[in-house]
């Protein structure tokens, strides 16, 4: 039985997965090709590519968490990811530069309709892309997507892991769907998919208003703690009310005194002290720890399992933070 599982592995991983990553790296190539779209920069970050790193792997482990339940979710992001560029060819050549009021009050109705738990809205900086990747616009519609609680709360467990990759599949077409309402009314837009993606998400959202990042580098919601996925319809809408505040600032001071996730990480994978770059950016976490762990433990999710704003929630945290260090 060991023998033909091996045999099977290294047959899924070299000649079904492999493949399929050969052309999604076409796919995205074919943006960085369009004339007008925005590369990453020299000191951007590498986009850490889960499926590949896991083919790389030593050992008798499946590349995919939750396989063979995540099949159908992951075949189903391969073809959103695929749309998603495919799609760009039925923009307008001169996509309109401004969203009046009630348009934006379609779109919220619009992304909420078709799942999106919450969206907010950004600029993205060349810093934000990831090196060699591409996105076609640098406006961003900014997408949360909350992931099912009493399946996070497995973790680490084979159903957490189908239900993450749902999340992505399910998001990918919301985004899909978004970028499509907006070219229908004339606005050029390029569904960013949850799963990889071409630039960075959190940071986004936390310019939008739609949480802070916490020490793991995890954005956390006031709805639904670090238990979301992200996703983006980048446009070139040039009037989107961007946000200015800081009110969700508070968050990042508690898990500094908290360090949960820090403590409970099985590998021990968090930097004691995180490494500031030059472009504004931090690195929590080092993928050489984290990742082997990840690969075989079903996509491990502890360090969103553990993390107090998902067992307690938003609210209660910052009541209790408040009242032991008020303003």
């Amino acid at each position: 039985m060991n023998h033909f599982r091996t045999r099977f592995l290294n047959f899924f991983k070299h000649h079904i997965l492999s493949p399929q990553l050969d052309r999604m790296d076409r796919w995205e190539q074919s943006v960085v090709a369009m004339p007008g779209a925005t590369c990453g920069a020299e000191d951007s970050p590498v986009r850490f590519n889960i499926p590949r790193e896991a083919i790389k792997l030593e050992g008798d482990h499946m590349p995919l968490p939750g396989f063979p339940g995540s099949a159908p979710q992951m075949i189903g992001s391969i073809t959103n990811i695929r749309k998603s560029i495919y799609d760009l060819a039925e923009n307008p050549a001169n996509g309109e530069k401004e969203i009046d009021p009630q348009t934006l009050s379609d779109l919220h109705h619009y992304a909420k309709s078709v799942g999106a738990d919450e969206i907010g809205f950004s600029s993205v900086p060349q810093a934000w892309v990831f090196k060699g990747l591409t996105i076609r616009y640098t406006q961003a519609i900014v997408l949360v997507m909350e992931m099912d609680k009493a399946r996070m709360n497995l973790a680490p467990h084979p159903e957490t892991a189908v239900m993450v990759h749902e999340t992505y599949n399910q998001l990918g077409q919301v985004a899909n769907k978004i970028a499509a309402w907006l070219r229908e009314r004339g606005y050029a837009a390029h569904a960013g998919h949850p799963l990889g993606g071409m630039a960075l998400y959190p940071p986004m959202a936390q310019a939008a208003g739609l949480g802070w990042r916490g020490v793991n580098g995890l954005l956390i919601t006031p709805g639904y703690g670090p238990r979301v996925r992200l996703a983006a319809v980048f446009t070139e809408i040039q009037n989107l009310p961007l946000y200015e505040g800081d009110e969700h600032a508070w968050v990042l001071d508690f898990c500094q005194s908290c360090l949960r996730c820090i403590r409970d990480c099985p590998p021990g994978a968090f930097y004691e002290a995180p490494i500031q770059h030059p472009n504004g950016l931090v690195t929590v976490l080092d993928n050489h720890k984290c990742f082997p762990y990840f690969a075989v433990n079903h996509g491990c999710s502890v360090c969103i399992k553990v993390c107090p704003f998902n067992q307690q929630g938003y609210a209660k945290i910052k009541a209790g933070f408040w009242h032991i260090n008020p303003e």
